[in-house]
Formats: structure tokens, C-alpha cells, sequence
């Protein structure tokens, strides 16, 4: 089995699960056998082109309603909080506890920040192991606390302890950070970094 297929038949089984489909229900959308599903998410098949093409379409679609609903949701979190795509570290969305401690930050929405990450923020994205954790989907959740993220200096450093949730949709991975002020004595650092297989 090519590595393509692997990661086929993984993102395939991924998906199914978070969206709460069972493999028969996705074999009766695709006119097919139970068993089929089956065979494609443990790698011993593959689907022909055409089904292929349609499990891809279905995918991206339930993806990009998951992304939106994840936007929406994270701007209306009275909390600190931010979704951010990771392909050039991109502010997608910020909650009403984000853009009134960080206004500043906020109107950054859509801007690449990754050559201007920093400190905690800089040292993670940086370090190889944990990036190819974070492509691979195996990274799950990584915490810390931190000063200040980035070199733009636009609002007042605030110590804070900070959350992230790292979670794929199709091509995209998303983190999902809430932020906590804390006090100045805490000292800054990555706390905790914790793949799936350390949470069951």
C-alpha cells in the first residue's frame, strides 16, 4: 500500500468518526457495500476514481461547513480565544475576549504571521519533531504560557496561559487557542504537549 493510500484511508476513517457516520450510512451515499468502506479505511482497497472523486467532494464540503461553523463560533466566545489556520499561521477568527484585550491583533485577521512568531509560539512551529507531528494529525494538544506571540508590537504584552487544539479538516489544520491572563510570576515556557495516543 503506496503512502497515498495510507493516508487515504486514514483520513477517510478520521473523518467518518468525527462527523458520526457510520460505515454503513457512508456505504448507502455511495452505493456500495459495507464491507467496501471497510476494506478502503483499513488500506486493503481502494475506491475506483469516480467514488474517489466523490468521497473527496464530501469531505471538502462537510470541511468547509466544519471550518465555517468553527469561525462563527470562536467569534462569538465571550472568552479569549482564536482559530488560526496553519498554512502561514493565519488569524481566521478571534473572539470578543480576544479583540477587546488585543484590538491591535485582531485586525490582523487573514495576515500571515509565521515569520513573525516568536517566543513560545516561534520555538514550537520551529521545532521539526512537533511541526511533523502537527502535518501528520498526531499532535493534539499543546499548552503553555506566554508574554507575547509575535514581533508586531501593536497591543501590551499581557502574561498568559494559553491552550491550543490542533485538529485537521481534509487539507487545513486548525488551532484553536483560548488564553487565560495569569500572574507575572508565572514563569513562560511550554508546558505540555500531548499527542492523540497520550489521551485514550
Amino acid at each position: 500500500m503506496s503512502e497515498e493510500d495510507t493516508h487515504f484511508a486514514q483520513r477517510l476513517r478520521s473523518w467518518r468518526r468525527l462527523n458520526g457516520i457510520k460505515q454503513v450510512a457512508l456505504a448507502d451515499m455511495l452505493g456500495v457495500s459495507q464491507a467496501a468502506v471497510s476494506y478502503w479505511e483499513n488500506g486493503h482497497d481502494t475506491p475506483s476514481a469516480d467514488l474517489m472523486r466523490r468521497i473527496r467532494d464530501l469531505i471538502d464540503r462537510t470541511d468547509c461547513d466544519e471550518i465555517l461553523l468553527e469561525r462563527v463560533f470562536t467569534e462569538r466566545q465571550p472568552g479569549i480565544m482564536a482559530l488560526y489556520d496553519l498554512d502561514g499561521v493565519r488569524l481566521l477568527a478571534a473572539s470578543r475576549g480576544y479583540r477587546a484585550l488585543w484590538p491591535g491583533m485582531s485586525l490582523l485577521q487573514g495576515k500571515s504571521l509565521e515569520r513573525h512568531l516568536v517566543n513560545e509560539s516561534g520555538e514550537l512551529l520551529a521545532n521539526a519533531a512537533l511541526r511533523r507531528d502537527i502535518n501528520s494529525g498526531k499532535l493534539a494538544l499543546v499548552s503553555g504560557v506566554s508574554d507575547r506571540h509575535t514581533d508586531i508590537i501593536v497591543d501590551t504584552a499581557v502574561r498568559h496561559e494559553w491552550n491550543t487544539r490542533v485538529r485537521r479538516f481534509g487539507s487545513k489544520t486548525l488551532l484553536s487557542i483560548s488564553y487565560d491572563p495569569c500572574p507575572e510570576t508565572v514563569p513562560v515556557g511550554i508546558t505540555e504537549v500531548k499527542l492523540f495516543t497520550d489521551l485514550r
